[in-house]
């Protein structure tokens, strides 16, 4: 039964997949005129095709032509190289070959009784055929990590549960099924094979073992960079073993040769990817986004888990769920768990280092499907010990409770993936969680619930939120993910960052979130610009930052006399002046004042109208 279950599952996603009918609302128009009319390819995926195409049928990785014939929306600049860019890594496009050939060659069989299906590429037949892979490596994903959980949590029926879930309950549903050109799918299933095969093979230190290790990691690392971090786990049991042999150094040779032989196959399996950017950028060192693209000491923890803003828990419960089962594994397994939290940890802190920690447009956090194999594991864990916690009930009345408490999440999670069916992008922007979305008939139940508590799974971040700027826990779900100044990826050359420039319209109405205390209602200076007065002799207003470098920062202030203000930053004086009228009102934000910020401005009938950012690149750090 448990396996029907779980092939029913699978069965959903690949039927989602084949009915998913985006053609960018343009079935009929024929693709390969020069304009982006996306296929199932668009955004982030269209590129991944190209590189895949040009791979493929082209046999080089020169996307200029790909690019002209099928469409260039974010104008990809020209590199050293005389070649348009494109940033990807050339592990998805090496996997999705093959099926390219075999659609081609489909194709022209097709072709032969009359489909006239052209062979450029670019079509819904072939993209049927090289996408459908992600909703089977989705599925393949889970599969591995529930065969991994119950050898050894000796729960099979947990496991079963865990994989389900995690495959229709998190981001991983959306990336299988309506948007299955980008690669987190072929990302959860290479992560999976590597961190399964970690565990199921402990213990052991032969050259087939690290060898095995080095190539499941590197192929890992060619679909998305960031994997390389898996290799903590690696780590982690060399360490552990070396230190066990500390008194018997011949014993830990082993060890410690096979860490090496294993970075040293990863570091071969890597040479696609490093040749690629040779030829494309005309190097291979460092990633082609530039180096401000990763902040490493600049880290965004909080946000990428509890953000309203596409965070992990706050996004997909039973990822919170997933991560917590992790503690609570049976002791047999802690040494398992304890390898899968760390490179657990390891993909947080890379997630939380690129400059858009949210991913952009995004279903959740999505660069974090790679720990799909982790979940799986730690929601099995979790399962099996509440139901040896709860062992008094009948087993049938366990398999209840536990269907009733997990479907609603699950049922909320295909929900939003259907409401994004057909194309539509999921969202960038900062949406607050309650209470839209919520059925009409739960609508006031979640209310009261928000007013008080906020979003429960934004807990703890919220309640510190909370406690540090004396605000509703609910503020947090409001205001956290929103930035007066965000740089894209093309403003990250030293010329235009540099230039880079913001506002905080203290006036507007979206602003209303981060007004804490002390503020009328908007007035109008003019018919577009508005202002806010201060009631009373201060003001305090949440700033968000999201540069780690020191900025410039200018409040326009004006008062009907000369009035003496005083503008106070995270409780620090930072400017004494005397306004009249409208008055720009400069001072310095220091280097690593990251995240959220409290501004106060003290002042007696003062009129402030906008707050201006922008980046002191070469100011003091």
């Amino acid at each position: 039964m448990q396996r029907l279950l779980v092939f029913g599952a699978c069965a959903l996603i690949v039927i989602m997949f084949c009915v998913n009918k985006d053609m960018g609302d343009d079935a009929l128009t024929p693709r390969g005129d020069g304009v982006y009319r996306p296929v199932l390819a668009r955004g982030d995926g269209h590129m991944l095709y190209l590189m895949a195409r040009s791979t493929a049928l082209d046999f080089d990785w020169d996307f200029t032509n790909d690019l002209a014939r099928f469409g260039d929306p974010w104008r990809e600049p020209i590199t050293a190289t005389g070649r348009k860019s494109i940033i990807h890594p050339i592990g998805p496009a090496l996997v999705w070959t093959p099926l390219i050939w075999l659609g081609e060659a489909s194709a022209a069989v097709a072709n032969l009784f009359g489909a006239d299906i052209p062979l450029h590429g670019y079509t819904l037949w072939h993209q049927r055929i090289v996408f459908l892979s992600s909703a089977l490596f989705a599925c393949g994903a889970v599969l591995l990590a529930r065969r991994q959980a119950a050898r050894l949590l000796g729960a099979p029926w947990a496991s079963s549960y865990a994989a389900i879930c995690v495959l229709l309950g998190t981001s991983l549903t959306y990336y299988a099924t309506n948007m299955p050109s980008y690669s987190h799918a072929m990302d959860a299933l290479a992560c999976s094979g590597f961190l399964c095969y970690w565990a199921q093979t402990l213990g052991r230190s032969d050259r087939r073992r690290w060898c095995v290790l080095g190539l499941l990691l590197g192929a890992a690392a060619l679909v998305r960079t960031q994997e390389l971090g898996l290799c903590v786990v690696i780590a982690f049991e060399v360490i552990f073993e070396i230190s066990r042999r500390r008194n018997d150094v011949r014993s830990a040779v082993p060890w410690l040769v096979g860490g090496v032989v294993a970075a040293l196959v990863t570091f071969v399996m890597l040479l696609p990817q490093l040749l690629e950017w040779h030829v494309v950028f005309g190097s291979w060192r460092g990633l082609p986004q530039g180096p401000r693209f990763t902040r490493p000491n600049a880290p965004m923890i909080g946000e990428v888990l509890f953000a309203p803003r596409n965070g992990w828990f706050s996004s997909t419960p039973i990822a919170y769920a997933g991560v917590l089962g992790l503690f609570v594994v049976p002791k047999k397994a802690r040494f398992v768990a304890l390898g899968f939290l760390l490179a657990l940890c390891m993909q947080v802190y890379f997630s939380s280092i690129v400059l858009d920690w949210w991913s952009s447009s995004s279903f959740g956090q999505r660069r974090l499907c790679n720990m799909t194999g982790p979940l799986v594991f730690g929601f099995a864990a979790l399962i099996h010990q509440s139901g040896r916690l709860f062992r008094w009930l009948p087993l049938r009345m366990r398999h209840f409770v536990f269907v009733v408490i997990a479907a609603p999440f699950v049922a909320w999670n295909l929900k939003q993936v259907d409401s994004l069916s057909g194309g539509k992008a999921a969202p960038s922007e900062l949406v607050p969680t309650c209470c839209g979305k919520v059925t009409r008939r739960l609508r006031p139940a979640a209310q009261w619930i928000y007013n008080r508590i906020g979003n429960p799974f934004e807990f703890p971040a919220s309640a510190w939120f909370a406690i540090e700027h004396d605000v509703p826990m609910s503020c947090w779900d409001q205001t956290v993910g929103n930035y007066p100044l965000v740089p894209g990826i093309s403003d990250l050359s030293d010329a235009r960052y540099s230039r880079l420039h913001g506002s905080w319209d203290v006036g507007s109405d979206e602003l209303r979130a981060y007004l804490l205390d002390g503020w009328s209602k908007p007035e109008r200076v003019d018919k577009e610009k508005l202002f806010r007065r201060i009631l009373g002799d201060s003001a305090r207003i949440l700033v968000p930052s999201l540069l780690p470098e020191a900025q410039q920062a200018t409040l326009w202030i004006s008062a009907s006399a000369p009035t003496p203000v005083s503008v106070e930053w995270n409780d620090r004086l930072v400017t004494v002046s005397v306004v009249g009228r409208w008055t720009p009102l400069a001072f310095t934000v220091p280097a690593g004042d990251l995240h959220m910020n409290e501004l106060r401005i003290i002042g007696t009938r003062i009129r402030v109208r906008a707050l201006e950012v922008s980046v002191l690149a070469n100011g003091p750090q």
